[in-house]
């Protein structure tokens, strides 16, 4: 299989970290810019059948279900019930008939051959141990003709922020939360994968959707929303606050001038997300 491997942890696990992400999810800025960007450069057609893997909070889904209208269906799936709720409740607001959120798993889909004409998965295939056969599986619910995409990030992804948090949980014996965005930070690795998988008319490219934070205080807020912020859980409220004011004046270092990306003159610190989006047709011979 092309690209490295990563241990096998247990689908319990995964589910019990993501449901503990679930309330702070949406307040990271690059799965969402991601996930609506990937429904957008799929280029869904009005009635198609759209089936979004790890869907997440839906972000992908419903944006998608912008496309297809009510005449097309799409399907959230995702091995979290917590970020399933709040999908739910993102439906609800919005009062789209054509939508529906289940939980699943992205190796075993619940669906019969050739259910539909889209899959889409933003930033997740690289959580999963054996991306090979999950794209083979998705290949499997495809109809003949339809498309797969998926998004990634690059090396450079959340740099120098990640090095500079890294080195400060080292400072306190703590390891960083895995972050296995480096099994797909290459266009060509993604294409690979996609053509091993029995995809043709592959196609890959990386667009920068980075901005700016304001203040620090956003960093540190994002950290705490996601992965990066779990080392912290080990520490006692007094070292948090402690390595949360250490880590703020670090982060000041790292402010520029406004000019590069606050139009209003301001400062701001610079969050580097070099997407990668890659597609991939069904062939129609499994």
């Amino acid at each position: 299989m092309t690209g490295p491997t990563v241990p096998d942890n247990s689908k319990d696990k995964m589910r019990a970290s993501f449901n503990d992400l679930a309330p702070t999810y949406d307040q990271l800025r690059f799965l969402q810019l991601c996930a609506s960007r990937l429904a957008e450069l799929a280029a869904i057609p009005t009635g198609a059948r759209v089936l979004d893997v790890a869907t997440g909070t839906g972000e992908a889904a419903l944006n998608a279900a912008q496309s297809v209208g009510p005449s097309g269906q799409v399907v959230g799936v995702d091995l979290s019930p917590e970020m399933l709720a709040l999908a739910r409740r993102k439906l609800a607001r919005i009062g789209l008939g054509h939508v529906e959120f289940r939980e699943g798993d992205a190796e075993n889909l619940n669906f019969s051959d050739q259910s539909f004409d889209f899959v889409l998965c933003s930033s997740s295939l690289f959580f999963m141990p054996d991306m090979l056969g999950v794209l083979q599986e998705w290949r499997r619910v495809l109809a003949p003709g339809g498309r797969v995409g998926f998004s990634s990030f690059g090396p450079t992804f959340l740099q120098p922020l990640r090095d500079l948090w890294e080195a400060r949980l080292r400072r306190y014996g703590l390891t960083a939360a895995s972050l296995p965005t480096h099994r797909l930070a290459d266009l060509s690795i993604c294409e690979q994968l996609l053509l091993e998988a029995g995809f043709t008319d592959i196609r890959a490219h990386s667009e920068q959707l980075g901005y700016y934070l304001r203040t620090a205080e956003e960093r540190w807020e994002d950290i705490q929303a996601g992965l990066e912020g779990k080392p912290l859980l080990s520490l006692n409220p007094s070292q948090r606050e402690q390595v949360k004011a250490e880590h703020l004046t670090e982060l000041a270092a790292l402010t520029t001038s406004g000019s590069q990306g606050l139009p209003d003159g301001s400062y701001g610190i610079w969050v580097d997300v070099p997407a990668i989006f890659a597609f991939g047709q069904q062939t129609g011979v499994i």
